[in-house]
C-alpha cells in the first residue's frame, strides 16, 4: 500500500465533493432533517414522561451518522467510478484494492466528521443538548466502533455490487436502514421481542448504543461488552475485506468492471 496513491485518490474524491452542490448538500440536509424532526417529538414525549427522551433520541441521531455516513459513502464513491466508467480504467492502473477501500473510507469519514460537527452546533443552539456529556474515551470508541461497523456494510455492498453489477444498487442507500431496528439506535435491547432480541445483542451497534444510554442516565458503562464489540468488529472487517477482494477478482473475470452491469 503506497501512502501516494492513497493521497492522490483523496484528492479526487476531495474535488469530486467541492465541486458537486449535490454532494456538499448531502453531508448536512438529512441528518438536519431528522435532528430537527426527532427533537421536536422529543420534547412532546419529556412532557409524558420523566425520561431524559431528549438525550436518548438525539444522541442516537448523532451518533449513527458514523453508520450511515461510512456505509453509503463508501458504496457511492464506487458506484460514481461505475456509472463514469472510471472503475476499469482505475483497476487497470498500479492501485491496490486496500488503497483504494483505503481513500473512501477516509473520505466518508471526513465526511461524518463535518456532518457530525454540524449537528453538534444544531442540537446545541436548538435544544441545548450536549453530546459531551458522554466521557470523551467513551464518544471516542463510540466513534470508532459505529465507524468501524459502517466501513464493514460498506464493503459487504460493494461486494456485492462488485458481484453482481448496478442492478442492486439501492443497497447503498438502504441497508443501513435495515440493521437501525436491530441496533437499538433509540430505545433499550430490553424493548425488543424476544427473537429480536437475540439478533440484536449480535449486532456491534448495540453495545454502543446501550452505552451511550447508560452514560446519560448516569449509570455505570460496561466497557466489556464494547471491547467485544471491537473484537467482532475487527474480525467482520477482516471477513469483508477478503470478501471484497474476491469479488473484484471475479468483476475482472467476468468483464464487470468494464461493462458496469
Amino acid at each position: 500500500m503506497k501512502l501516494y496513491r492513497i493521497n492522490a485518490l483523496l484528492l479526487k474524491y476531495y474535488y469530486i465533493n467541492i465541486n458537486r452542490i449535490d454532494r456538499i448538500f448531502d453531508i448536512f440536509y438529512w441528518a438536519t432533517i431528522d435532528l430537527f424532526v426527532w427533537g421536536f417529538a422529543s420534547f412532546y414525549i419529556e412532557q409524558l414522561s420523566d425520561v431524559n427522551v431528549l438525550s436518548i433520541l438525539l444522541g442516537g441521531i448523532i451518533l449513527w451518522i458514523f453508520v450511515w455516513r461510512s456505509s453509503q459513502d463508501i458504496a457511492v464513491f464506487v458506484l460514481e467510478d461505475f456509472w463514469s466508467r472510471n472503475l476499469y480504467h482505475m483497476f487497470s492502473s498500479p492501485i491496490k484494492t486496500s488503497e483504494h477501500m483505503a481513500s473512501v473510507i477516509l473520505m466518508g469519514f471526513f465526511r461524518s466528521l463535518a456532518t457530525f460537527a454540524f449537528l453538534i452546533i444544531v442540537a446545541f443552539l436548538f435544544y441545548s443538548f450536549n453530546i459531551f456529556i458522554i466521557p470523551v474515551f467513551l464518544l471516542g470508541l463510540s466513534v470508532f466502533l459505529l465507524s468501524m461497523f459502517g466501513w464493514i456494510m460498506g464493503l459487504l455492498v460493494t461486494s456485492f455490487i462488485m458481484r453482481f453489477g448496478q442492478r442492486i444498487q439501492v443497497l447503498a442507500w438502504s441497508v443501513v436502514w435495515v440493521i437501525q431496528p436491530f441496533s437499538c439506535v433509540f430505545y433499550p435491547l430490553s424493548a425488543l421481542p424476544a427473537w429480536a432480541a437475540k439478533v440484536a445483542v449480535l449486532m456491534p451497534t448495540t453495545h454502543v448504543f446501550e452505552a451511550m444510554r447508560a452514560a446519560f442516565a448516569g449509570n455505570p458503562v460496561n466497557y466489556t461488552s464494547l471491547w467485544h464489540s471491537l473484537i467482532i468488529s475487527v474480525v467482520l472487517f477482516i471477513i469483508m475485506a477478503v470478501f471484497l477482494e474476491s469479488s473484484i477478482k471475479k468483476a475482472r473475470k467476468t468483464g464487470l468492471l468494464a461493462k458496469g452491469d
